[in-house]
């Protein structure tokens, strides 16, 4: 089975190559990079079944590796600080030069995955539907698992002398899910009918608010740490405020404080009832997550 995979500079991306590489050993992974120092940087020239392909989706270059059949393709949306018309159409012409991509050869199901908050989705959808390919878009919560932002910037909190935190992000709920149920969904889904044409949110089955979510890890990492929030602030501030406290750069802290403002909640489950695999639950995860990354 060939696989097209676009997005390895995305957390997801590097992790889902591995996954499915080492998972699923009958299958091909063509990964698509700019640049083929990033394919060694990971690690992933040392698995037999994952091939670097560089190419520019957006110049429509590609690479000669690139197989004329694929059975399936993935692209994972680039996390942007900014959500503006710039890179919504910079977006949207990655993501249509990608669909041409699969097309061509003749791909059998394309899965689109992006955030819970990504404010175009309903674009791709669209673009999607009217590609005549079987598709999925899938919409993920927060990930929890080694090197994940939501991992970094919890460890980095819980290093100051005390945790100050805006009111409005600390209060705002979300569902985050274990690196490896998200992974395993993923996988469960290529070319599987039951998921083709349809959207489908990816959440964890704890609905927490960030402001539990730390205090957990805080318990979990037994620091003791006093949480103080304070007034909300406006948003060019606050992830100044953000970058400051956890160290992040600023552009990052901007598109992680973009993406939780607000409660960040699956507006269906549909998927748990497709595949209804046992979910980890968060405090679980985020022991699993320190143990692997502490060994």
């Amino acid at each position: 089975m060939n696989i097209l995979l676009n997005g390895l500079n995305n957390y997801l991306g590097e992790k889902l190559a591995k996954f499915l590489a080492e998972e699923n050993g009958f299958q091909e992974l063509y990964c698509l990079i700019r640049n083929e120092k990033h394919f060694m940087d990971y690690g992933l020239s040392l698995l037999p079944n994952i091939h670097p392909a560089v190419c520019d989706l957006i110049r429509e270059q590609y690479a000669s590796s690139i197989p004329s059949q694929a059975d399936a393709a993935i692209y994972l949306s680039q996390d942007s600080a900014e959500w503006n018309d710039s890179y919504r159409n910079m977006e949207m012409l990655s993501l249509q030069n990608f669909v041409r991509l699969a097309r061509r050869t003749n791909c059998g199901h394309f899965i689109y995955i992006t955030r819970l908050r990504t404010p175009f989705v309903e674009d791709a959808f669209q673009m999607l539907k009217e590609s005549y390919i079987n598709f999925t878009v899938v919409r993920m919560s927060n990930i929890i698992g080694p090197g994940s932002i939501l991992m970094k910037m919890m460890d980095r909190l819980s290093k100051k002398p005390m945790i100050l935190t805006d009111r409005r992000l600390a209060n705002a709920k979300a569902q985050p899910i274990a690196l490896n149920d998200l992974l395993n969904y993923v996988n469960m889904m290529i070319l599987n009918p039951a998921t083709f044409n349809q959207q489908f949110d990816i959440g964890g089955p704890d609905t927490l608010s960030y402001k539990d979510m730390l205090q957990t890890y805080l318990d979990i990492t037994h620091i003791k740490r006093k949480i103080i929030q304070i007034p909300s602030i406006g948003n060019e501030i606050a992830a100044l405020f953000v970058s400051m406290i956890t160290g992040v750069s600023v552009p990052a802290a901007r598109a992680y404080q973009e993406n939780i403002t607000g409660d960040l909640l699956c507006a269906e489950n549909r998927i748990h009832e497709l595949f209804p695999i046992d979910c980890i639950h968060f405090d679980e995860a985020i022991r699993l997550t320190l143990a692997e990354t502490n060994t």
